[in-house]
Parts: C-alpha cells; structure tokens; sequence
C-alpha cells in the first residue's frame, strides 16, 4: 500500500498457521479492495515462522524477484491445507517459488542464504522481545494490538476508528 497511508496495519503470521490462512483467503482480501488499494491503509507482512517450514516459505518469499514476494506468500496461504499435508511439503514451496521466477537452482541457494534465515529470525526475535508477540497471526492497527484472527467486519471498525481520529 501507500507508504503515506494514514493508517499503518503491521501482521505477524507465519505461513504453516490455519489462522493466519484463513485471514488471508478472507479478511485481506476485503481490507486490501476497500482500505489498501484506495489509499488509506499501509499492510505490512512481517514473518513470525512457528516452525523450520514457516521459516523456509518465508525465505522463499524473500528471494522471490521483484514484487513477487507477496504474490508468493498468497499462493502459499492459499494452497496451505494441499502443501502443509503433502509427504514431503518442502517440494510444493520449491514449486510456489519457481512460478515466481526462480530457477531450482535459485531456490536451493536461496534455502541456505543464512543472511536471510538470519533477517527472517530477526523479525521473530524482535516481535517476541519488543512487541510481546504469543500467537499468530498478531497484527497492530498503528498502536493498537489485535491478537488473532478477528475478521472483516473487527478489523474495519478499528481501520475507521483510526481513519476517523486521523481527520481531527
């Protein structure tokens, strides 16, 4: 979104949680059309990984060219009850991130690029000592803190409540 947005909404989620799925598919769909892509609000994804294949789809993400980090981590949420359950879960994230432009050669590389482990475990360690991080997904509304999943109609009454204080 808009960097100048008058409202910031910052998500901790990790890709292997059904919860934060499930907001993805639903919740951000409706936010992004009515809030996001009209201006009014900044979404900001930050990775909370609660487990080594979180962390993997989430340094995938990273290295995904482009603009495409996003568009990755949708296909992931949206495809998570085919990919978590497959026998070997990993192969499906190597395929999510060559549609998004990168080579299987790219994508081992990218698996063991520590500085982005590094990068993605920093964000965690930061949202668990800083933010009080418990659960995902965890979002903050600018200063306000939502633990889970609260749905579209929760989350736009808080996005207007800001919006509205904002026009004082």
């Amino acid at each position: 979104g808009d960097a100048k947005a008058p409202v910031t909404i910052i998500e901790y989620a990790s890709l292997t949680c059904s919860h934060c799925a499930n907001f993805h598919q639903t919740a951000y769909q409706e936010i992004k059309k009515n809030y996001v892509d009209t201006g009014k609000v900044r979404f900001v994804f930050r990775d909370y990984p609660l487990d080594g294949l979180g962390t993997a789809g989430a340094v995938l993400a990273r290295c995904a060219p482009g603009d495409r980090g996003m568009k990755m981590i949708d296909l992931i949420f949206k495809n998570q009850d085919t990919w978590i359950r497959s026998e070997k879960p990993i192969e499906p994230l190597k395929g999510y991130a060559q549609l998004a432009g990168m080579s299987s050669a790219d994508v081992d590389a990218c698996l063991k690029n520590e500085a982005i482990i590094k990068a993605v475990r920093e964000v965690q360690n930061t949202g668990t000592t800083l933010y009080k991080i418990q659960s995902t997904p965890t979002f903050f509304v600018d200063d306000e803190k939502v633990d889970g999943d609260r749905g579209y109609e929760f989350m736009a009454a808080l996005i207007d409540k800001k919006l509205k204080a904002k026009k004082k």
